[in-house]
């Protein structure tokens, strides 16, 4: 749909435009993604309770992965306990030479099966999941941003064109703008009597808008017609908003496709939107679409005036898009995983190294873990925080289940690992 710059008498009638951008492409994630909100889309809350589905439906696709994982990850640490009494006697023994300490430690674990490289083919497989899928959920973030967009520029257009004709010899009331090749003169008596029908007026009314409309002077008729125009194209581009993004669905978070933070709006000025842009168009010049952009969000962030409370009622211009709530819960989740986890290989991080480095190693990492968490939380869309929120709590149920039923079976085979030189029977069990 083209543009509009009308002209009237040669001179400028209205000077505002608005285009549309490039969409993206999706790959096939997210067109799984988009299939998904697109079956809960007549929900409420669709959009999270596609993200939740496609998280548990992925989650499930790589379980026997994350098994595999966390039974290795589970068995090395119960086996590292095991050997608890031996190591720490190694440490003893070899304080201050911490080249022979971790050839020791190497011949201790070899002969007890321990392999600690076993579980990180699998969490490697786990991390590259995770990245494509933040990129896909990135990716289809900007195609729902720009579509919305488009959609309100369709909107915003066809109402222009229901007051426009091409043929000059136009006889319908309803086309006051006739003209051909760009160039349109204003119809003002046609104008009058569509504005009077539209506005319900009686005889009166009529009569009194006439006299004041033909006593005006030529540029006044012009700047009125333009803004009836003006006020309705923005008001069909707003209505298209509030009736397909179900504002405040998701309780505190106006718009799923920015972060849940108070540093964002519900409706982003253009810095914020031509962010998405630029990722999304692959260097697409994005200043040009300033004005389209404001033009097309006008009643997104101001009073329409025939209904002056309607924006503050559906979306104040000034509502944050978020209370940083799901951040907050990723970085506490993945803290509490971390946590775990910890615990889990308690005797690996405290005997691994003879001065206690690696269990220093590993309280970083589970201070910077759920930190990464909350960048991304912070950086990218309230719908990818979700899908992280969501894996973390799979994540965890799982390691607690599987946790648990590693540790019965080791207990029922007696745990028995032994070390070479250390006076332990020679008929040894190894964890299976």
């Amino acid at each position: 749909m083209g543009t509009f710059n009308l002209l009237a008498l040669s001179q400028n009638f209205i000077d505002f435009a608005v285009e549309k951008i490039g969409s993206v492409n999706l790959n096939w994630i997210g067109k799984i993604i988009s299939w998904l909100f697109e079956v809960f889309g007549g929900v409420y809350g669709g959009v999270i309770l596609g993200v939740v589905v496609f998280t548990l439906c992925l989650k499930t696709i790589v379980l026997p992965l994350d098994i595999y994982s966390k039974v290795k990850t589970k068995k090395q640490s119960l086996i590292m306990e095991k050997m608890r009494p031996q190591m720490e006697k190694l440490q003893k023994q070899y304080a201050n030479d911490k080249n022979i300490y971790s050839q020791k430690v190497m011949e201790l674990q070899k002969q007890n099966g321990y392999s600690p490289l076993s579980a990180c083919l699998p969490m490697i497989v786990s991390l590259v999941i995770f990245i494509v899928v933040m990129g896909a959920f990135s990716t289809y973030s900007n195609f729902a941003i720009i579509t919305t967009y488009n959609n309100m520029v369709e909107e915003y257009n066809a109402s222009v064109e229901v007051y426009v004709s091409n043929d000059v010899n136009d006889a319908d009331n309803k086309h006051f703008l006739v003209g051909e090749n760009g160039s349109y003169k204003v119809d003002f008596g046609k104008f009058v009597e569509f504005y009077s029908t539209e506005k319900g007026f009686n005889a009166e009314q009529k009569a009194e808008f006439v006299e004041s409309f033909n006593n005006s002077k030529e540029a006044d008729k012009f700047i009125k017609v333009s803004e009836y125009v003006q006020i309705n194209a923005r008001r069909k581009a707003a209505e298209y908003y509030y009736e397909n993004n179900k504002v405040n669905e998701f309780g505190w978070i106006g718009n799923v496709w920015y972060p849940d933070s108070m540093l964002n709006k519900v409706v982003p000025n253009y810095t914020k939107f031509k962010s998405s842009i630029a990722r999304a168009s692959n260097g697409l010049d994005t200043a040009s679409y300033e004005e389209s952009y404001n033009e097309v969000t006008y009643f997104l962030t101001h009073a329409d005036p025939d209904n002056p409370d309607i924006s503050e009622k559906k979306l104040p211009a000034n509502t944050f898009n978020g209370y940083f709530v799901l951040i907050v819960l990723a970085i506490g989740l993945m803290f509490l995983q971390q946590f775990i986890m910890s615990r889990s290989q308690k005797a690996a991080n405290e005997l691994s190294s003879v001065d206690g480095s690696a269990a220093k190693t590993n309280k970083w990492i589970m201070i910077m873990m759920p930190i990464m968490y909350g960048v991304f939380s912070f950086f990218y869309s309230a719908a990818f925080s979700t899908y992280m929120i969501i894996s973390t709590v799979y994540g965890l149920v799982s390691t607690l289940i599987i946790n648990k039923i590693v540790s019965v079976r080791f207990d029922k085979k007696g745990g028995e690992v032994i070390t070479k030189g250390t006076g332990a029977p020679k008929n040894r069990k190894r964890l299976k």
